[in-house]
């Protein structure tokens, strides 16, 4: 579609009132209220950047390990553009997984996931899984963001398709570790990609600014940071990470 207020309200929509095969896809060229992590808004300039969302439909007994579609997601995307750039610039991209989602490109945002889920009788009916990603789009008006054509120079506009059958494919195969259990291997690949983790650096509580390390993020979406001798735990809501440029 060309326009649309949100890829992942349209996607809800049509899976509550409609028979949609899991899988699919609503591509749109333009948002006008796209939607982010802590309801913030998605913002984008029309037709520069890739915005999808997919229908997914996992089993409910995988609902205690929900946040392992959330790692899977995040992994599949990677893995995607990683396929991407090896196929189009011959190298690999100096991508990291801010958690608990965003996707950065050597420090700066280039994309991040909203997932969605709808309950009907007490069951996990399905999952919408919004993705946006920075791909032409050059003027961020000064926030911590970058795009693929920005990062790369590339004079010319890189075709967003190509993007969108290469992170499909990623989030298929990550998909799969997820209806399989593969919960050990999510973590992993997840981990290795990690932004931060294992490095000292500035974050905000409720309490203040104070320096700690990322040992990892557990299965219920936690992330543990290492700060004067102890772990601490915090949901999303709950840190910021503070950045020195």
């Amino acid at each position: 579609m060309d326009l649309c207020e949100s890829t992942n309200a349209y996607g809800f929509q049509e899976a509550i009132s409609g028979d949609v095969n899991e899988g699919f896809a609503w591509i749109a060229g333009h948002q006008t209220a796209g939607k982010g992590q802590r309801g913030n808004q998605w913002l984008a300039e029309a037709n520069q950047n890739l915005l999808v969302s997919y229908l997914l439909k996992p089993n409910h007994e995988l609902l205690p390990s929900q946040f392992y579609l959330s790692k899977a997601i995040a992994n599949g995307i990677v893995l995607g553009l990683q396929q991407w750039a090896s196929n189009s610039l011959g190298e690999r991209l100096p991508l990291e997984i801010k958690w608990p989602n965003d996707i950065y490109l050597e420090g700066r945002k280039l994309g991040g996931i909203l997932i969605e889920s709808n309950f009907q009788a007490g069951k996990w009916a399905f999952s919408i899984i919004g993705i946006g990603l920075n791909i032409n789009q050059l003027d961020f008006n000064n926030l911590r963001a970058t795009s693929l054509r920005q990062w790369t120079q590339n004079p010319q506009a890189i075709d967003i398709s190509e993007i969108y059958q290469c992170i499909s494919g990623g989030i298929e195969d990550q998909y799969e570790n997820f209806t399989n259990k593969s919960f050990l291997s999510i973590d992993e690949t997840y981990h290795t990609q990690l932004f931060r983790q294992g490095e000292w650096h500035h974050y905000e509580d409720k309490n203040g600014l104070f320096e700690g390390k990322i040992i990892q993020v557990n299965e219920q979406g936690l992330v543990e940071i290492e700060r004067n001798h102890e772990t601490e735990f915090y949901d999303i809501k709950e840190l910021s990470f503070i950045f020195k440029d």
